[in-house]
């Protein structure tokens, strides 16, 4: 076990599969306990969470749809009150939407831009207050290259990561005196459950010709950029976005 994060509290959201679980799992091994959070994959939080446990690190479980306020702010009191308090939180929870701008419909525009923006900011106010008390978190956003460049037929997503991004710069500003820094990642195309199908597609090869290291990224990969930002190692960074993206975006 390593000990980048000994002694933390880290809570990831959208933890049960993909990037998620791996930060989840990264954090655990760098002596961290973790809060896994899920929505409503309920046997992939479990898988997760044992994975935590395996790497040495104490670790929970803990359900909430973060999409309504209430219920971010009680899972955030469920980890404070089960851990005593969160040290730093990751905000990787994300739902994406392809397709024409045009055939989007309202209620599903809503439901990506709770997911992938809404949420953060209803986490992002839960966990604030203690960081400021103690003078000290870290709060990493899992952002998108998408939310950088734009991408056609993606609106919804990239119109809500890009949203994220700005979050993470204005909180960086308000907090920072405070000792709390907020950074965030952009990763490019990373093979997981939720790309499977792009990673797959024409489209999926068109963006792997943009991208020079010439390969797709992997989840643990970006696990390794977030480590970084909640650690000590980068204590001079602050509403910074880190491009895990294959050399796809390069700002």
């Amino acid at each position: 076990m390593g000990a980048m994060l000994a002694g933390r509290i880290v809570l990831v959201t959208g933890s049960a599969r993909g990037i998620g679980a791996e930060v989840a799992v990264k954090a655990g091994s760098e002596g961290a306990t973790v809060a896994v959070h899920y929505r409503s994959s309920a046997d992939a939080a479990e898988r997760t969470l044992a994975r935590v446990r395996d790497s040495g690190a104490k670790a929970d479980a803990f359900a909430a749809d973060i999409r309504d306020g209430s219920e971010a702010a009680r899972l955030v009191q469920r980890v404070i009150d089960r851990f005593g308090r969160v040290d730093a939180l990751v905000n990787n929870a994300g739902l994406t939407l392809v397709g024409p701008f045009l055939d989007i419909e309202p209620a599903e525009w809503d439901d990506v831009i709770a997911t992938d923006l809404t949420a953060a900011f209803y986490t992002c106010r839960a966990v604030l207050p203690g960081m400021v008390e103690r003078g000290d978190g870290s709060i990493v956003n899992v952002a998108s290259r998408l939310g950088q460049i734009g991408i056609a037929e993606t609106a919804a997503y990239s119109a809500a990561k890009a949203g994220l991004i700005g979050l993470t710069r204005a909180l960086a500003r308000e907090f920072g005196p405070h000792g709390i820094r907020v950074n965030a990642v952009a990763p490019g195309v990373i093979e997981t459950d939720m790309t499977t199908d792009l990673v797959d597609s024409e489209e999926g090869q068109r963006r792997l010709r943009d991208m020079p290291l010439g390969r797709f990224g992997r989840p643990e990969e970006v696990a390794d950029a977030v480590i970084f930002l909640l650690s000590d190692a980068s204590s001079l960074f602050l509403g910074q976005t880190l491009n895990p993206n294959s050399g796809g975006h390069m700002p």
